[in-house]
């Protein structure tokens, strides 16, 4: 890492009832100079919510071919592979091949990166990303978080069925974090485009 825009300290006090974590970490992350406030707050959730000992930030931000959260055991094989956004379709499909152990995670946070998922997947005619988990962070809690940001925040984190209590200092926020049927949403984009395309063939006069 070369530099960074700035430094934050999150303590997390996290409940995870869907999987039995119940624990208190602390972590250290910069902020990329071009990386949004929104961006650093959504990778911050997706690392709450897949938590396990072990994990970290990788350089992802400084390194294109890392992803965003990874965990790796004594020699080095990836256990963990989590990105945030939508990733580069050449870095997606080197990890699955390379790493076909390791649980796999994307985590959008705006409803248009679904779509623009849905478009990197045009042409393809099995469901080569069935192995993924696919999740979409409510923006609301993100834009929530803006306000209230500083350098050493407190979160208390508890997850019941996806459903997110987040308490950043003294403030309570709730959310859900969905689960994505990727390939279900990406089926329905295809109908749509076959639909604006027959739209389009009755209608030339509103090309």
């Amino acid at each position: 890492m070369s530099f960074a825009a700035a430094f934050y300290n999150f303590t997390v006090d996290l409940s995870h009832n869907d999987r039995d974590i119940f624990t208190r970490f602390r972590v250290k992350t910069p902020l990329h100079p071009h990386e949004s406030l929104e961006h650093l707050f959504a990778r911050m959730i997706a690392y709450v919510h897949c938590y396990r000992e072990g994990q970290g930030f990788s350089q992802g931000l400084f390194e294109p071919k890392e992803p965003t959260i990874w965990q790796r055991d004594v020699l080095g094989d990836t256990l963990l592979w989590v990105q945030v956004g939508v990733p580069d379709k050449k870095k997606l499909e080197t990890t699955l091949r390379a790493h076909p152990q390791a649980e796999h995670r994307i985590y959008f946070y705006e409803a248009e990166q679904i779509s623009q998922f849905c478009h990197m997947l045009r042409g393809s005619k099995t469901n080569w990303v069935k192995d993924i988990q696919f999740h979409l962070i409510p923006s609301s809690i993100l834009q929530a978080l803006i306000p209230l940001e500083r350098s050493s925040p407190l979160w208390s984190v508890t997850i019941v069925d996806d459903e997110m209590y987040l308490t950043c200092d003294d403030t309570e926020l709730q959310g859900r974090i969905a689960t994505v049927d990727i390939w279900a949403a990406y089926q329905e984009s295809l109908l749509h485009e076959e639909d604006r395309n027959d739209n389009d063939l009755r209608h030339p006069q509103l090309r």
